[in-house]
């Protein structure tokens, strides 16, 4: 019987009539029951019950979405949750609401970023005071830090060659090369014995040589007649700093703490490196035995700033080679080097070249800062490639000069009077 209904009932025309129909099959059940809803007649009025086909009966009506909420209407719901009555539907207002860091920050075009202080940076407009400002700006912001040989008193190197060469002689071992002997016055004894002459590895062992060494040393100097003094012009030069009230410091990796601060004593130079601040009332003084290795590890730096109280970016770093460079560069100081050790080509490295240090000014040493940048005030840089992933061809510059004429001789070269130039016999 559900079999002959189906085949008598009318198929519906369209899929759109027939989901009209099932919408008002269901809207006149819902109001009551039977066919509440009647279509007019076309020929008196007349009218008849809407009747539904069979595929309506078959399918049920879809359900209806609801409308998508906009981006930035959906996005503005995180932000009324913290007005009282905001928020989503139904949550009841307000409350603390902690926005996710996926959100994507809402500021117009153009306005104005909120400022936000550098990191390193001496000169802070956020500051109220302006004579906090102006002591963040004074040269008691930055130190500078004084390797001792080539810098304060005469390069020694001529006397360390002479007494390593001496050394190795009595021990029987092999005379070191000039390849070898260029590092010698650059580096603690004890890594110049295990790295470069290779003697042994063994830390008492190494500390002998570098005692017996020590005495050496002072028996050629004693010899010479020669005295440690200080440069010319430097203690007017470190008297100019102190005045200007910039912290100092001085490194050497040769001597003992100890041997060095008796050699600063001895030039009349101890002053100058005081720290009041300091608990053991010990000086800004940094020795071979203070730090594990020395330059170009920039670890004889660190400790020599972290004893003034300034950062590594704050300080200019005085020297004579470029172990400096690479150590000031690894660590944000600044450069001076002196020249006299290795030529001005080589220093190129370095921030500033002079040849001694009368030619400085406090203004000079300002300037230094004045290019300064910070990571947290500059957006990230575009990172650059040392070794591209994908390689592509060499372009080729294009010859400067004019192609040469084809020509009967050998070399392809035009003869000087190409109008008289003997013709070429023609194929017989």
């Amino acid at each position: 019987m559900a079999t002959a209904m189906r085949a008598r009932a009318p198929v519906a025309p369209c899929r759109r009539a027939s989901q009209g129909a099932a919408a008002s099959s269901s809207s006149s059940s819902s109001s009551g029951g039977g066919f509440a809803h009647r279509k007019p007649s076309a020929r008196g009025g007349t009218t008849h019950p809407a009747r539904a086909s069979a595929t309506s009966l078959a399918r049920p009506a879809r359900p209806v979405k609801p409308a998508r909420l906009h981006r930035r209407s959906a996005m503005g719901s995180y932000f009324d949750m913290d007005e009282p009555g905001g928020g989503a539907p139904g949550s009841g207002g307000g409350g603390p609401t902690t926005i996710p860091d996926s959100m994507p920050a809402m500021e117009e075009r153009g306005a104005p970023k909120p400022y936000f202080p550098p990191v390193g940076v001496a000169d802070d407009p956020t500051l109220a005071n302006p004579l906090v400002r102006q002591m963040m700006l004074s040269t008691s912001w930055f130190g500078c830090v004084f390797d001792l040989e080539g810098v304060l008193i005469k390069s020694r190197e001529k006397e360390h060659r002479e007494s390593w060469m001496k050394l190795a002689k009595r021990h029987d071992h092999p005379p070191p090369p000039e390849m070898v002997l260029k590092h010698c016055d650059t580096m603690k004894p004890e890594d110049f014995i295990a790295r470069q002459l290779r003697w042994t590895r063994d830390p008492m062992q190494m500390r002998r040589y570098n005692e017996e060494r020590v005495e050496i040393f002072e028996t050629i100097v004693a010899e010479s007649g020669s005295l440690d003094e200080l440069q010319p012009g430097v203690e007017r030069f470190l008297e100019l700093l102190q005045r200007a009230d910039v912290p100092m410091a001085v490194m050497d990796g040769k001597k003992r703490f100890s041997q060095l601060c008796v050699t600063l004593d001895a030039l009349g130079v101890m002053r100058y490196f005081e720290n009041v601040d300091s608990p053991t009332g010990e000086p800004n003084v940094v020795s071979g035995e203070d730090v594990s290795d020395w330059l170009p590890d920039p670890l004889p730096i660190e400790r020599a700033c972290t004893a003034m109280g300034r950062t590594t970016k704050r300080c200019v770093v005085f020297g004579n080679n470029t172990t400096v460079t690479e150590a000031c560069m690894e660590c944000g100081a600044k450069s001076v080097l002196l020249l006299g050790r290795q030529p001005r080509y080589e220093l190129q490295g370095a921030d500033t070249v002079v040849e001694r240090l009368t030619d400085l000014s406090i203004e000079n040493l300002k300037r230094l800062f004045t290019e300064e940048t910070s990571d947290a005030a500059e957006p990230e840089r575009e990172k650059v490639e040392i070794f591209p992933s994908k390689f592509t061809a060499p372009v080729v510059a294009e010859r400067s000069w004019e192609p040469e004429a084809r020509s009967d001789d050998a070399g392809g070269k035009e003869p000087p009077d190409y109008m008289r130039r003997r013709r070429r016999r023609p194929d017989l």
